[in-house]
């Protein structure tokens, strides 16, 4: 084991065989430094740093009371026990060594015995008040370092100590905190009362202690701060509340963070309810998260009673849901009723909040996503068709570009009553457009979200659907006509580019066909590079289209 570290002594003394004698006394047991004289023995003290001093009074440089004051009166040394060693006895000697600072006295001759146990019992006291200070330092130290400020209030909420952390989060140097009061130094004027009555009534007899606050606080450049509080309550010896160890933390930039997330997750949120396609998500355990009215409609039940379920609750195979980008595959769904729906479904990773994967599920009833059966018929023939001024050559698709939809309907009503099968797929109430220009048997498809049984209606969110209804219409005629109007309307619930995704689907069908288009759209809701994307394999219905470059 290794040996106990050995207490140093130093001893004072101009006769050099009472250093000597004393040196004899006490070798074995400590370490011992001489000093010849009272200078001699302030420099020892400054090279070695003796842990006790037996210290003579009459020195011929200076007395061993001077030497006493000076080590005393110096932070560093001020703890060094010392021995005075004297042949003087008198009453007002002694005093006169303890008003210097000395610890302990010692007459000539010397005992030893006596030596030793006085000596023994300053260097125990000394030991414990060097642990006491190691330990305060190492306290010390440890509040420096903390990554929070730290700091304690008297009962009169005047700051009677500060960590380092303390002095930057506040802005000002220690010297120029401490001592000043809290409230009226670093609390906003509006808070203050508040703050102050609840520091009052923690130290009133009723109160008990309460941990956590989030309390603004004014740095030196008077920015309003949030901190985190957290306090307890100290005593004195007698057990009374004499102050106040607050510990806090700037949370400013979390709560801005925080509220940003907030409103962003509430804007998504809001989105995804409003959002006409279907959709869930799902955490890393593959439970549903959150869904939108129209999934929860989709499967027949109610929003809430499908949350934080398990996805393999409601589907065919739950494995077919890997934690991967996927687009357009087929999965079976069980609904309320335990009926089979077959989905088409798409997949998108999304963390979750724990930064685990997520799921981001859309979902589309398959048997929706064909078009319309359309059935064509033809209008009873008032007059000669030969006798119609329209001429539209099939095989294309004829642009009206006018913000006025009369003369489109005049054109198509001209046309289907000359004969030819017609299919309206309008943003205009069926009924009125039959009274209007006396269609009395076209097919009348109705762009609208208001579901009705006795008319066939595609959502704006269908999109999908318009291609396939044009196509099965156009398959089944020889030589028909097909007004398309609202145009306008889809652009609102999808992308530009799906849009014309579209029409270029459907201008390949009509092509492909002895039949023509009838396209009604006002340009001014345009850009100009969007008129021209659209138009420019289009023909005009009389060769005149203003578009958004003429104007």
């Amino acid at each position: 084991m290794e040996e106990q570290k050995k207490g140093k002594v130093l001893i004072v003394d101009d006769e050099s065989m009472n250093v000597k004698l004393l040196d004899a006394y006490l070798m074995h047991e400590y370490e011992i430094i001489s000093a010849y004289g009272g200078l001699e023995a302030l420099e020892k003290v400054e090279e070695h740093s003796p842990d006790i001093i037996l210290l003579d009074l009459m020195m011929p440089d200076i007395t061993g009371y001077e030497v006493c004051k000076i080590l005393k009166s110096s932070e560093k040394t001020r703890f060094i026990p010392i021995i005075m060693v004297t042949a003087l006895s008198s009453l007002e000697d002694r005093i006169k060594g303890i008003n210097s600072g000395a610890d302990d006295f010692l007459t000539k001759p010397l005992d030893r015995l006596e030596i030793k146990t006085r000596v023994g019992s300053l260097l125990r006291i000394k030991k414990l008040h060097d642990e006491l200070i190691a330990e305060r330092d190492q306290a010390q130290n440890y509040l420096e370092l903390a990554g929070v400020m730290l700091f304690v209030l008297d009962e009169n909420g005047i700051v009677k100590v500060i960590n380092r952390k303390g002095c930057e989060i506040l802005g000002y140097p220690e010297d120029e905190i401490l001592g000043s009061d809290w409230f009226e130094s670093y609390v906003p004027e509006l808070f203050r009362e508040s703050a102050r009555k609840g520091f009052e009534k923690l130290f009133s007899t009723s109160a008990e202690y309460v941990g956590y606050f989030e309390i603004p606080f004014l740095n030196s450049n008077k920015q309003k701060r949030i901190m985190s509080w957290n306090n307890i309550v100290l005593y004195d010896s007698e057990g009374n509340r004499n102050g106040l160890l607050v510990s806090g933390e700037d949370i400013t930039e979390r709560l801005e963070a925080e509220s940003k997330i907030k409103r962003a997750n509430e804007y998504l949120d809001n989105l995804l309810k409003a959002s006409p396609i279907a959709i869930l998500s799902l955490d890393s355990k593959k439970r549903i998260v959150t869904a939108n009215k129209n999934a929860a409609d989709l499967l027949g039940y109610e929003v809430g009673d499908i949350i934080a379920q398990p996805i393999r609750e409601f589907v065919d195979d739950a494995n077919l849901l890997e934690f991967a980008e996927k687009k357009d595959f087929e999965m079976i769904f069980y609904t309320k009723h335990d009926e089979k729906v077959l989905m088409n479904v798409s997949t998108s990773l999304l963390p979750d909040d724990n930064k685990k994967e997520g799921l981001i599920i859309t979902l589309q009833d398959r048997s929706r996503l064909r078009g319309l059966f359309i059935t064509p018929l033809t209008e009873d023939i008032e007059e000669d068709p030969n006798k119609t001024e329209v001429e539209l050559e099939g095989g294309f698709i004829y642009l009206s570009g006018s913000e006025e939809q009369g003369p489109s309907y005049k054109t198509f009503s001209e046309l289907v009553k000359s004969g030819k099968p017609g299919l309206c797929i309008t943003r205009m109430n069926p009924d009125k457009i039959r009274n209007i220009y006396g269609i009395a048997k076209t097919p009348i498809v109705w762009l609208t979200k208001n579901k009705t049984t006795d008319q066939q209606s595609i959502d704006s969110t269908e999109l999908f659907r318009i291609h396939p209804t044009i196509a099965d219409f156009v398959n089944k005629v020889e030589d028909g006509v097909v007004l398309m109007d609202g145009l306008e309307y889809l652009i609102l619930d999808n992308d530009f580019l799906s849009v014309v995704k579209l029409l270029e689907q459907t201008n390949g069908t009509i092509m492909a066909s002895n039949s023509r288009m009838l396209l009604q759209l006002d340009p001014d809701v345009l850009e100009k590079k969007e008129f021209h994307l659209l138009k420019r394999w289009m023909r005009s219905v009389n060769g005149d289209v203003v578009g958004p470059e003429n104007l």
